[in-house]
């Protein structure tokens, strides 16, 4: 069996304002990197009219597939702190996206890469994280008569209960 992994619960999107610039922290669950590009192409259509969509993404358990974009940043100065962030809180199958919209003032290299990644950090502290892992589905048949005492027993277990199916067949 392979190793297990944290990522996030459910999507999240929080908003920043640095110096008058406006920073939207978004992160998703991905299955794929196909599905990653996808949500990075969606917001940068969504939010065309953003000085920058800058973009992060780990996936697989192992870190197989990692990708960071700058979008007009300074080399450097967003998608890679982002990606940094992601890859030292150990979370994995997840895109996470910073969209700026600039308020007129430079926030210099370390101003930017402390907004970039700050917002991640941020959006990582509002999510619910779940620790992923393998698991084996066994299916099987019982009496009706044992179902409550199966079920209770199996609640006193690191086993999880995916679906109880009732049929027609009388035990």
């Amino acid at each position: 069996m392979s190793e297990k992994f944290i990522t996030i619960k459910e999507n999240i999107k929080i908003e920043n304002t640095i110096k008058k610039s406006k920073f939207i922290s978004i992160m998703k669950k991905i299955n794929s990197e196909e599905e990653a590009k996808n949500f990075i192409n969606e917001y940068k259509k969504k939010y065309y009219d953003a000085t920058h969509v800058c973009s992060a993404f780990v996936f697989g358990e192992k870190n197989q597939i990692l990708r960071s974009n700058d979008d007009g940043e300074p080399s450097g100065t967003a998608g890679k702190p982002m990606l940094e962030i992601l890859i030292k809180n150990n979370i994995k199958n997840v895109c996470a996206i910073v969209i700026r919209y600039f308020g007129g003032i430079k926030l210099g290299t370390g101003g930017l890469v402390r907004a970039y990644s700050g917002g991640i950090i941020e959006a990582l502290k509002l999510s619910t994280l779940v620790e992923r892992k393998k698991a084996f589905i066994y299916n099987f048949e019982i009496p009706y008569s044992l179902n409550g005492k199966i079920e209770y027993e199996l609640k006193k277990t690191n086993f999880i209960l995916k679906d109880t199916i009732f049929t027609d067949k009388i035990n």
